[in-house]
Order: structure tokens, then sequence, then C-alpha cells
């Protein structure tokens, strides 16, 4: 994610196809075919009972052949070796590789598959990132700040099944939404400070089109985020569960990469210091765009989005983040040190704001959560 001053040439870029909704799953072959006779599927453990059968089935019914191996664990440096190496194993490097599982897995195939200059698929079956459709991966190492590994496209295919997606737990969704919600918010704050969109590889403005799917996303979640969150709890396909994992997966993900991150996606790389559980991304990037509207001072928008937060089950106070009275000051200072002066879209911002300013509004936002209960 670029830092630097737009200049008048705009960019935009997105995946080459994405398909969404019930049984899709079954298409893959077809899709795959575009590309070559021959896959390799990257599944997530959970999954892989199952579909390291089903998929190689699949292609075989469709003249095509299919290998499979099993991901767990972050999207490190050592698993892209490791998969880069077991693919050496194969009979020939696939034409085509489908990562199917949550967002780490879904990186973690698109730097395979980029590795070998070959297709990569995103099947997501957990929607808790931005992750699938993007052209980056997030490489996650032990006791360090995430760090992006930039390819030369988006994914092939998004392939998103929603029979499968809707029978993940609800609080994954929750994470997505999370992440989600900041994507009109930080596009915003960039482009006010004429910063360089992440699309492009260059010192380009964000399109209008760009702009306009950041906000599109932001309005069906505030629309129909509610209703989504109940189908998910109850595993139920609703149009307002497709709805919103349109705007969670496809409309935030062209949202924020052919525009900018600001301050919520700087503030929660920190968070890996904080004496608390590990969150999921979008879950602290949900938290961490409360914060950026205290900074703001935009208190019409912090009404309307903190008991939205609050009723879909994200974060809203440190307490919520793990954070106890004994621990909480410390914790905040540690997190702004972390952060501020060595994330440059912590102030991605048209205005100049303290590492003090940082702390302080995590602090009024634990004040404001109190007067809501």
């Amino acid at each position: 994610m670029p830092s630097g001053k737009a200049s008048e040439s705009r960019a935009f870029q997105s995946p080459s196809r994405y398909i969404q909704g019930p049984g899709e799953i079954r298409n893959l072959p077809r899709f795959a075919a575009q590309y070559g006779k021959t896959a390799l599927a990257i599944i997530d453990t959970f999954f892989y009972p199952e579909y390291s059968q089903r998929i190689p089935r699949m292609f075989e019914a469709a003249g095509m052949t299919a290998w499979t191996v099993e991901f767990s664990g972050a999207s490190s440096d050592e698993a892209l070796a490791r998969l880069v190496d077991f693919c050496r194993t194969l009979p020939q490097i696939p034409d085509t590789f489908i990562g199917m599982g949550g967002g780490q897995t879904c990186d973690i195939n698109k730097a395979v598959g980029a590795t070998f200059g070959k297709a990569f698929f995103s099947v997501p079956t957990a929607l808790t990132t931005d992750a699938p459709t993007s052209t980056h991966t997030i490489i996650n190492n032990p006791h360090q700040q995430p760090r992006l590994m930039v390819h030369c496209k988006n994914p092939d295919y998004v392939v998103v099944d929603t029979e499968i997606t809707v029978q993940s737990p609800a609080w994954m969704l929750v994470s997505g939404i999370g992440d989600a919600l900041a994507t009109y918010v930080e596009a915003q704050a960039s482009f006010a400070n004429n910063n360089v969109c992440n699309a492009g590889a260059g010192d380009y403005r964000p399109t209008l089109l760009g702009m306009a799917a950041a906000r599109l996303s932001y309005d069906i979640l505030l629309e129909k985020g509610r209703d989504a969150m109940r189908a998910a709890r109850n595993h139920l396909r609703t149009p307002a569960y497709e709805d919103v994992v349109e705007a969670t997966v496809l409309l935030s993900g062209l949202g924020f990469e052919c525009t900018g991150v600001s301050i919520a996606h700087g503030l929660q790389a920190g968070f890996h210091v904080l004496p608390v559980k590990p969150l999921l991304h979008g879950t602290g990037v949900g938290y961490c765009t409360l914060v950026m509207l205290v900074i703001q001072n935009d208190t019409e928008r912090l009404a309307q989005l903190f008991p939205f937060c609050r009723d879909i089950g994200l974060p809203v106070c440190t307490a919520d983040l793990g954070l106890t009275p004994e621990n909480r000051d410390a914790a905040i200072d540690a997190l702004v040190e972390e952060v501020y002066g060595k994330r440059w879209n912590v102030t991605n911002v048209p205005f100049f704001f303290s590492a003090d300013t940082l702390a302080d509004a995590i602090r009024y936002l634990d004040a404001y959560a109190a007067e809501q209960r």
C-alpha cells in the first residue's frame, strides 16, 4: 500500500472474474479449463478432509487433473517456501492455483501462483477480510509487523460459494464487515490527503469507480448489515446476506485497493503488541475505524457507526479488545509507540495530529462507550 502524492492520472484494477452464489464451487473445473488441464488446490485444514477428495473428482470428471495440499497456519515466508517446494515435487507445475479457505489461505495461494507466473483463483470459505480480490499477499511472520508482497495481477477468478460461506461461524462475517466498514471512511481521508491509490503501482489517484465502489459497500453494510448478521447467525442464505457478502468481498475489495487506507489499517497493524488474544484482522480494523472518527472529529458518523458496530458484535472499547484496567494504559502507549511515525498510513489524513492525540482518541472512545451502555 503506497505512500506519496498523486498526479492527475487515475488507476483502477480488479479481479478478471467475480462469481458469487450457491453451489458455484462445482464450476471450478470449467473456470480453470481456460488456463490449462491441471490445478493445485491449497485448502484450509478445516475443509481439507472433504475437499481434498471432492475437488480431484470434479476435475477428473471434466477430463482434467487436480492435486491438493493442506494449508494450516499463517501466511508467512516459511509457508510460502514450503508450498513452492511442494509444487516442484508434482509431475508438472499446475496451470491454475486455487486457494480455498480464509484470508490467509487466499493470500498464500496468490503468492504461490504468482511465483510460478500462473493463474490463481480465490475461493473464500469465511468472509473475514478483503483478501480474496486483492493483488497482494500479507506476510505474517511471527513477532513482526505485517508485510505486503505485491503481485503483477489480481486473482483471475474469485469464486464465492455462499452455500459454504453461510455455514461458517457468524463471528467471521463480523470481521469481514469490520474490514469493509473502514473502506469508504479511509478512502475519503486518503483522497482528501491526495495520497496515491493502491492501484496501478504508480503515482495515480483513485478513479470515480473506485470511490463509488467504496461508498456502495459502506451504504449496503449500514442498510443490510444487521439483517445479514441475523441470517449468518442462523446459517440462512437470504437476499440481505448475499448483498452483504458482495459488499464485504467484491465492493470493499475493489474499494480499498482502488482508493487508499488510513488510520484504521495503520493502527490495527500494531495490535500484535497488545497483551490480548489475537483478533481477526477485520475485527481490529472495525474498532480502529471508530478511533479514526474520533481523531477526525466526525461526531455525526461516530454516532451512526458506534451502535452499528456494537449491534453486529465488533469491539467498541479496549475492554472488548481484551484489555483490563490494570494493563490498559501501558497497552495503549505501547500500541501508539508501535505505529505512530512507523506506519505511514496512520497519518494519511489531510491534517496533522500527534501521538498523544492518537492515544487520547483511544481513551476517549472508552469513555464514549461507557456512556452508551
